[in-house]
C-alpha cells in the first residue's frame, strides 16, 4: 500500500535537487531549511496533525535546534538539520556536531536529518529511522522511493503524536526531570544575558528580597528549580499542569505560596516570550506524571527525591550545598534523646507535644528532622492521652515547628511533607501554612533587610517567638 507521504516526499526531493543544481551556491545546510519546513507542514496536514515549525528555537545555553515543532500550541519536539552527506547517526559525529549533540541529547523528542537520512531520538536513544533511496541533492525525486515514504510516515507520525512516557517511581522521575530543569535554567540565564523584560525584573526582586548578592547564574538555578518543583507539587495535588492557572490554584490551596508566585510570574506575556519553549516542554512532561507517583504509600516518595534529583541535575551543587540524606534511624535516635531531656529534665510531660516547646531546624533540608518529631510526638500522645487527643496536639505542634532553608528545592519538599503529615494526624494548619521559610541561617544579624513588598510577604522571614 502506497504511503500518503509519497507525493510530498517527491516534491521535497525535487526542491532540494533544484537548489543544489542552481548556479548560485550557498551553504549546503541552509539549502535544506525551506524544503524541510514545507515538507514537515505538508506531512502534518496529510496526517491530520496540524503543526507549526518555529525556526531557530532557543534553548538558552543548550543551543538553537533548527526548528521547534508545535502541535495544538504545545511544543511537540525539535528538528535539527545537517548538511547533505553528514547522515543522521549522531554516534558518528565529531567536532562541533558531536559537542552540539551532547547538548541536545537530553531533549525528549528530536529528529536529526541531512535530507537523505532521518532519525528520531528520545533522551539520546534512536527510536525510528528512515532513509531515502539516495541523495535528493543529486537524484531529485528518484530518491523518493515508496519504501522511504512508508518509513518516513511512521517516523513523523510517531514524532508528531509524541506523549511523554514518564517513569513510575520517584527515583527515576528525579533523573528524568533533572535534564529538563537544566534546559529551563539555561533558558532563564540566556534571557538575563539578553536583558529580557520581565525576567530581569523578577531577578531584581528575588535578589533584593530573597537572595541578596545572588548573581545571574544563582538566580537562574533557583528560579528553574522553583518552577519545576511548583509544577511537580501541583501535579502531585491532582492539577493539570498544562494550565498554569489551575496549577497556581492547587498550590495556593495547599499553602505553597512561594511556588504559586513563581508560576504567576510565568503567566506574564513578557516572561513567556523568552521561556515558552522550555516551559511548554516541562508542562507537557509533568502533566504526564501519574498522579500516584508522589502520593506516598508505605515509603514516602519525597524522602530521597531531592538528593536523587540534585545528584543528576548538578552534582557539584549537591556537594557544595551538603545535600545528603540523613538516615531515618539517626534522626529517630536523636529525636528520642531530646524528647527524653524535655520530659525528665525540663518538666515537659509530653516532650515535643507540650505547649511552649518550640523547635527550629536551621538547615531543614527536606524536613526529615521535623517529620521525625511529629511522628514521635503523635505516637506519645496516642499512647498517653488516647487517639482522640492527637488532632488537637498536632495542631499545637504545627504552630511550634520552624525550619529555615536556603535552597528552593528542599524548601518546597519540606513544606509539602510537613503539611501532608500534619493533615494525616488531623491537624489544623496555620493560616499562612507550615513555618518553613526561605532564609540563609548564616546571614549576618546586622544585615539590613529591605521592607518586603506585598507579593513576597507570605514567604518572608517573620519573627520567631520562643517564649
Amino acid at each position: 500500500m502506497a504511503s500518503k507521504l509519497t507525493k510530498p516526499l517527491k516534491e521535497f526531493a525535487k526542491s532540494i535537487h533544484a537548489k543544489f543544481s542552481s548556479t548560485v551556491k550557498g551553504e549546503p545546510e541552509d539549502q535544506l531549511r525551506a524544503p524541510v519546513e514545507t515538507f514537515l507542514i505538508e506531512c502534518g496536514s496529510i496526517l491530520k496533525i496540524p503543526i507549526v515549525p518555529v525556526g531557530e528555537t532557543s534553548l538558552g545555553k543548550i543551543g538553537k535546534p533548527d526548528f521547534g515543532i508545535s502541535t495544538g500550541k504545545l511544543l511537540c519536539g525539535h528538528v535539527e538539520i545537517k548538511a547533505p552527506g553528514k547522515g543522521a547517526d549522531t554516534s558518528t559525529y565529531t567536532g562541533h556536531d558531536a559537542k552540539q549533540w551532547k547538548r541536545f541529547c537530553d531533549l525528549p523528542n528530536i529528529i536529526y536529518s541531512d535530507g537523505t537520512e532521518w532519525t528520531l531520538y528520545r533522551q539520546g536513544e534512536p527510536v525510528a529511522h528512515a532513509r531515502l533511496g539516495g541523495s535528493p541533492a543529486s537524484m531529485g525525486e528518484k530518491a523518493a522511493t515508496a519504501e522511504a515514504a512508508q518509513h518516513l510516515e511512521k517516523l513523523l507520525r510517531d514524532f508528531y503524536t509524541w506523549e511523554p512516557i514518564v517513569p513510575s517511581t520517584a527515583k527515576q522521575l528525579a533523573a528524568y526531570l533533572a535534564p529538563l530543569c537544566r534546559v529551563l535554567r539555561d533558558d532563564v540565564l540566556d534571557a538575563l544575558t539578553n536583558n529580557a523584560p520581565g525576567v530581569t525584573d523578577a531577578a531584581k526582586d528575588w535578589r533584593r528580597y530573597l537572595f541578596p548578592g545572588a548573581d545571574d547564574a544563582r538566580f537562574a538555578d533557583a528560579y528553574a528549580q522553583t518552577v519545576i518543583f511548583a509544577l511537580l507539587l501541583a501535579r502531585s495535588n491532582g492539577s493539570d499542569t498544562l494550565f498554569l492557572d489551575k496549577a497556581i490554584e492547587a498550590l495556593l490551596d495547599h499553602n505553597n505560596t512561594l511556588l504559586s508566585r513563581a508560576l504567576e510570574l510565568l503567566t506574564d506575556t513578557l516572561v513567556q516570550e523568552h521561556l515558552s519553549t522550555s516551559l511548554s516542554l516541562l508542562q507537557r512532561v509533568i502533566a504526564a506524571v501519574p498522579t500516584g507517583t508522589m502520593s506516598g504509600g508505605r515509603r514516602d516518595p519525597w524522602l530521597h527525591f531531592y538528593e536523587d534529583f540534585l545528584a543528576e541535575y548538578d552534582p557539584k551543587l549537591r556537594k557544595d550545598a551538603g545535600a545528603y540524606y540523613t538516615p531515618v534511624e539517626v534522626v529517630q535516635a536523636q529525636v528520642r534523646i531530646v524528647d527524653d531531656i524535655l520530659t525528665r529534665r525540663m518538666n515537659k510531660p509530653l516532650g515535643f507535644a507540650e505547649g511552649g516547646v518550640n523547635v527550629l531546624d536551621p538547615a531543614v533540608g527536606t524536613g526529615t528532622y521535623l517529620l521525625g518529631i511529629i511522628e514521635h510526638a503523635m505516637e506519645r500522645v496516642e499512647q498517653e492521652e488516647g487517639k482522640g487527643s492527637v488532632p488537637a496536639r498536632a495542631s499545637l505542634l504545627a504552630g511550634n515547628l520552624y525550619g529555615f532553608e536556603l535552597m528552593v528545592g528542599p524548601y518546597a519538599v519540606s513544606a509539602l511533607r510537613l503539611t501532608r503529615m500534619l493533615y494525616d494526624h488531623g491537624a489544623g494548619i496555620p493560616g499562612d501554612g507550615v513555618q518553613i521559610m526561605l532564609n540563609n541561617t548564616l546571614e549576618s544579624p546586622q544585615e539590613k533587610i529591605p521592607e518586603i513588598p506585598l507579593l513576597y510577604k507570605p514567604i518572608g522571614l517573620g519573627p520567631v517567638h520562643t517564649n
